[in-house]
C-alpha cells in the first residue's frame, strides 16, 4: 500500500490523555529535621528575627519559606503543648508571649539561649501594688546587702520536627501543622520545580486531546513499517507542531469543518527504529544479513552488541530530520542533493534508506506542493532573542508553485506553507538545499537546485531553534538516552500510550494508578491520593520529563486506550508490548 493510502486510512486510537505525574509528586522527598521552639516576648518579635538572622547564617539549600516563623499558643501541635504544660519549673509570665521556631543550622543550646535571653517573656506582675502581709516594708537591694542579684529569665527550648520541603497540597500542610509545626501552603511555590503549573498543563492537554489518537496510530504504523522491513524493532515516532494544529483548528471552525480532518498537516517528521541497519567495523548489518526476513531475527532476543546506538532509535531519528531542516541554510549542507538526502547527518551510510512513510512526510514537508493563493500559516508569535520583528505576524500570499489544479481528493496531503522568511535573512544569498521535486526546483547561479521555501519546519533564520515548542508522539515509552535527548532537543511535550510502557523507559514515574480519596487522618501517606492497580511493573521510575535537577522540563502524557465491551462499558487496555515480549530500549 502506498504511504498516502496508509495515512488516509488511519483510524485514531480511542482513549483518554492523562498527564504523567512528576517524580517529585510520586516520590516526594519526605525529609525532616529537628528544630528548636522558644517562647519570647511578643513585643520583641521583630528584634528576635534580626538577632537570629545576624547570629545564625542561613543555609540557602534549605528552603524554609513554608514554615511559619512565629505561632501563638493555640496554633502549637499537641506534643509541644504537652511539653509546655509538663514543665512546672518554668516561671509564670504575663501571657504576652509568642513562640518562634529556629530551624537548622543552629548553634548549641547555651549560645542559642544567650541570643534569645534579652527577649525572654516578662514575669507576671502582682495584681496589687501593696506589699505582702508578711513583709514589714518593701524589700530592695539596699535593704539586704547580702541578697543575691536578680537573675535574667531563662529561655526554654523545646524540640520538634519540621519538614524541609514545602507541602504540595492543603491537606498535607494541615497534617504537618497538626503533627509538627505550622506550615503554609503556597500553590504557586512548588509548581515551578515540583510539577507543571496547572494552567500550562491544562492548556497543553486541551490542545493534545483532539488529535492524539491520530498521531499515536500513525506512530504505530511507522513502528510496524520498521519492524516489517527488518531494519529495526517496532518503534515509531511522530513530531507535530502545536502552532500549526492551532491554525488548522481555527480554519476548521471558520469553514465549519471537522477540526481533525487535516490532522496530518501538522506532522513535521516521522521516524522508525533502524537499529539493525547499521554496519559495524566493515561487517554487514543485521538487516543485510537477513534480507527480506521480517521481523529481523535479532529482535526475538536482546543482544546489546546488535542493538546499535540510541541515535538509531525512533525518537532520535525523527528529531534529526527536523534538525536537518533547521540547518539547511548552513553552508556545510549546501553540498547535498536529492540523491544523498541524509537520514542522520552523522550517519551517512543510511543516507539512502529512508522508509516510505519517512520519505512521504519529509517530501510532503520539504517538497513544493502548496495550492495557489494559499495564505501563509499564522503561527503563534514567539518571543525572539533578537530585536527584529516577528516574521510570523504578517499575512503573505503564496504563488502557485505547481501550476496545476490539485485533486480535491488529495488535498489532505497538501502541507501548510511555511511562515515568510525572517527579517534577519533579508538580502542574504540563497543557499542551495536538498529538494525532491525536479520539476519545480529552481537553479541558482551555481546550477544547484534550490527548493521553494514552503516547508512547515522553520529554519534557524526563520526563528526555529532545535525542537522548541514541538510535541513528539511515540509508540513506546522512550529509553533513558532518548528521554534525555528529548529534553536536550527542547520538546514541549512527549506523549506515548500506556500500553507502550517499557521496563527500560525514562518517562513514567509510578506504576499504573487510579485516584482514591484522601484520608485526612492517615499519618503514613502524606501524598497518598492514588493507589496501584494490578501488579506493579518490575522496573525503576525516573520521570525524566520534569525533574527539578534538570535545566529543561517537558510535559509528559500517557494515552490510555479504551476497549468497548458488549454492554458498552469502556475498559482500559492493559500492557501488551505490541507483540514484542523481549525487554529492550526504545
Amino acid at each position: 500500500m502506498e504511504p498516502a493510502e496508509i495515512v488516509k486510512a488511519i483510524e485514531p486510537l480511542q482513549g483518554e490523555v492523562i498527564p504523567v505525574r512528576t517524580i517529585q509528586e510520586t516520590q516526594p522527598p519526605e525529609d525532616f529535621a529537628d528544630a528548636y521552639v522558644a517562647e519570647v516576648n511578643v513585643k520583641a518579635a521583630s528584634k528576635v528575627i534580626k538577632a537570629l538572622d545576624s547570629a545564625i547564617p542561613r543555609d540557602a539549600s534549605l528552603p524554609m519559606a513554608h514554615l511559619r516563623r512565629f505561632a501563638k499558643r493555640i496554633m502549637l501541635p499537641e506534643h509541644l503543648l504537652a511539653a509546655i504544660e509538663a514543665d512546672k519549673s518554668a516561671p509564670a509570665n504575663n501571657g504576652q508571649t509568642i513562640f518562634v521556631v529556629i530551624p537548622p543550622p543552629y548553634p548549641d543550646v547555651e549560645t542559642l539561649q544567650g541570643i534569645l535571653a534579652p527577649f525572654a517573656p516578662l514575669p507576671r506582675r502582682r495584681s496589687s501594688a501593696t506589699p505582702p502581709m508578711n513583709s514589714s516594708r518593701p524589700s530592695s537591694p539596699f535593704s539586704n546587702p547580702g541578697s543575691p542579684e536578680p537573675q535574667p529569665p531563662t529561655i526554654r527550648l523545646l524540640k520538634t520536627r519540621i519538614p524541609i520541603y514545602p507541602p504540595f497540597n492543603t491537606a498535607q500542610a494541615e497534617r504537618w501543622t497538626r503533627k509538627m509545626w505550622p506550615v503554609v501552603f503556597n500553590p504557586a511555590a512548588p509548581r515551578s520545580t515540583v510539577a507543571p503549573p496547572p494552567q500550562i498543563l491544562s492548556r497543553a492537554l486541551e490542545s493534545i486531546k483532539p488529535r492524539a489518537g491520530f498521531y499515536l496510530s500513525l506512530a504505530r504504523k511507522v513502528a510496524e513499517e520498521s519492524r516489517q522491513s527488518g531494519r529495526g524493532r517496532g518503534v515509531g515516532a511522530v513530531i507535530v507542531d502545536p502552532a500549526i494544529e492551532e491554525e488548522l483548528e481555527n480554519n476548521a471552525w471558520r469553514q465549519c469543518r471537522d477540526p481533525t480532518e487535516r490532522w496530518m498537516d501538522a506532522v513535521l517528521s516521522v521516524g522508525g527504529d533502524a537499529r539493525y541497519a547499521r554496519s559495524e567495523a566493515g561487517a554487514s548489518s543485521q538487516a543485510d544479513r537477513h534480507p527480506g526476513v521480517a521481523p529481523n531475527p535479532a529482535s526475538t532476543s536482546y543482544d546489546a552488541d546488535l542493538e546499535g546506538g540510541p541515535d538509531l532509535h525512533a525518537l532520535m531519528r525523527a528529531t534529526e530530520l527536523v534538525a536537518r531542516r533547521r540547518r539547511e541554510d548552513d553552508e556545510h549542507l549546501a553540498q547535498y542533493t536529492e540523491s544523498v538526502l541524509p537520514v542522520t547527518a552523522t550517519d551517512p551510510q543510511l543516507s539512502n534508506e529512508l522508509s516510505p512513510l519517512e520519505s512521504f512526510f519529509l517530501d510532503d514537508v520539504c517538497g513544493p506542493s502548496s495550492p495557489p493563493e494559499r495564505m501563509a500559516t499564522h503561527l503563534s508569535p514567539r518571543k525572539r532573542k533578537h530585536e527584529w520583528p516577528n516574521p510570523e505576524t504578517t499575512t503573505v500570499t503564496w504563488p502557485d508553485v505547481n501550476n496545476e489544479t490539485l485533486d480535491p481528493a488529495d488535498s489532505f496531503t497538501t502541507p501548510l506553507p511555511a511562515p515568510p522568511p525572517s527579517a534577519t535573512a533579508v538580502g542574504e544569498p540563497t543557499i542551495p538545499t536538498p529538494t525532491i521535486n525536479h520539476e519545480t526546483s529552481q537553479q541558482d547561479s551555481s546550477g544547484s537546485p534550490t527548493p521553494p521555501q514552503n516547508s512547515r519546519i522553520r529554519t534557524r533564520s526563520q526563528g526555529g531553534y532545535l525542537c522548541t515548542d514541538l510535541d513528539i508522539y511515540l509508540s513506546h515509552e522512550p529509553c533513558l538516552c532518548c528521554s534525555m535527548g528529548m529534553l536536550l532537543s527542547r520538546f514541549r511535550a512527549v506523549i506515548f500510550p500506556r500500553a507502550g510502557r517499557m521496563p527500560s523507559g525514562g518517562i513514567a514515574s509510578e506504576p499504573v494508578v487510579a485516584p482514591t480519596s484522601v484520608d485526612s487522618d492517615s499519618e503514613d501517606d502524606f501524598w497518598g491520593t492514588h493507589e496501584v492497580v494490578g501488579k506493579s511493573e518490575d522496573r525503576l521510575y525516573y520521570g525524566l520529563h520534569w525533574r527539578k535537577e534538570l535545566n529543561w522540563r517537558a510535559l509528559g502524557f500517557e494515552f490510555v486506550e479504551h476497549e468497548t465491551k458488549e454492554d458498552g462499558e469502556k475498559v482500559a487496555v492493559a500492557f501488551n508490548g505490541h507483540g514484542e515480549d523481549v525487554a529492550f530500549h526504545a
